[in-house]
């Protein structure tokens, strides 16, 4: 089975697909960790994406490309994946269509408002990558459920123009997405802003 989670910053695309993950015992596979793991292990790819992370720009989708294609060709991908963060644009759905059609689009519907209010109010661990916010506040305040390491706040959530920006691109980025699976019959509306745990259950209700 595989399963594309789509919606905007702050939606919890995240949270909700490795719930999904340990529920289907398939890998939940995000750009944004595979960006970190291929610069991280100074691959080919993450040597090219780093070059334009570092100057703020967004890498380009022959790079993100070939980073997931990799990923799929993985032995554990074999019986579906959760795809998070991919694909953004028509180029990239084009190629996923090519490299893996999915069964499941999960759209995270979230107004503007209260993905700004979530986006500007959350916090990470910087070594494990979990990211917490109003719908998943750490057990301690400051300290990782998982490892116990101080928490700090995303440097680009920082300012409230740069999310507003990044929001108006996910916005015109995802219309194409939508459009397409929704015309293939696999596009499933989900509620956001409900909490976490209905969130997940209705998710669940969809797919499984």
């Amino acid at each position: 089975m595989n399963i594309v989670m789509m919606g905007v910053q702050g939606s919890g695309k995240g949270t909700q697909s490795k719930s999904l993950s340990r529920e289907l015992d398939i890998p939940h596979i995000s750009v944004g960790d595979l960006f970190r793991e291929n610069v991280g292990k100074g691959t080919n790819l993450g040597k090219r994406a780093k070059e334009f992370m570092d100057k703020g720009e967004l890498v380009p989708d022959s790079i993100v490309i070939n980073m997931i294609k990799d990923r799929l060709e993985h032995p554990d991908v074999k019986a579906g994946c959760i795809l998070d963060g991919f694909p953004r644009n028509g180029i990239q759905l084009a190629a996923l269509e090519y490299l893996r059609p999915v069964e499941h689009a999960v759209l995270l519907e979230l107004d503007k408002e209260t993905a700004i209010e979530r986006l500007t109010n959350r916090i990470e661990c910087p070594k494990c990558g979990i990211i917490y916010g109003m719908n998943m506040p750490p057990k301690n305040p400051g300290v990782c459920d998982k490892c116990g390491g101080p928490l700090t706040q995303r440097s680009d959530d920082l300012n409230v123009e740069a999310v507003e920006k990044r929001i108006a691109l996910y916005h015109k980025e995802i219309e194409v997405l939508v459009r397409y699976y929704d015309w293939k019959g696999v596009l499933r509306h989900v509620n956001a802003g409900l909490p976490q745990k209905e969130v997940f259950e209705r998710i669940k209700r969809f797919i499984i």
